[in-house]
């Protein structure tokens, strides 16, 4: 995290409305794809995103360390789909990614949903977290409550599961 970013946390957790939306602004992207990966739909996901920030900012105050923001967040965003996944499963949809900053790699929306559907819902955790927010193993497993060797092996046995299928 950077000191800007640490400024702003502190910043919104004392009411700062466009502090917040600042972080909101730079975090969105990464949550959106994230979600989508967790939802295997991009309109769930967006739901999914809107409620998990408007749930962050309620609960801002109660964020103990600043550097924790991001992980916080994103713990906020797994557990929104989660409970959404639970009430309504949600079906592939086959809307292309269009956000800014997705990558162009000829894959949409339901086809990376597709190929992560085919990992447990710990490994899709796992890799979401890696590949979309950029997490590294030790801050994975403080999201999931594992071990580091745990993550990167769990990790490790999944990429090795997507390839197969990638190549095939």
């Amino acid at each position: 995290m950077t000191n800007t970013e640490w400024m702003l946390v502190g910043k919104a957790k004392n009411g700062d409305t466009h502090a917040f939306a600042r972080l909101y602004e730079t975090y969105y992207t990464d949550l959106y794809r994230f979600a989508v990966c967790l939802m295997k739909s991009t309109a769930a996901a967006e739901d999914a995103v809107s409620s998990a920030v408007l749930k962050a900012y309620e609960n801002l105050p109660r964020l103990r360390k600043n550097n924790s923001f991001k992980s916080w967040l994103f713990q906020i965003t797994s557990n929104e789909c989660r409970t959404m996944l639970k009430k309504q499963p949600v079906y592939l949809d086959d809307t292309e990614w269009t956000e800014p900053g997705v990558p162009e790699d000829g894959y949409e929306a339901s086809e990376i949903a597709e190929l992560l559907s085919l990992l447990t819902e710990e490994e899709r955790l796992i890799i979401t977290l890696s590949v979309f927010a950029g997490y590294n193993s030790r801050e994975i497993a403080s999201v999931v409550h594992k071990r580091e060797g745990s993550v990167r092996s769990i990790k490790s046995r999944a990429f090795a599961r997507l390839r197969k299928v990638v190549d095939r």
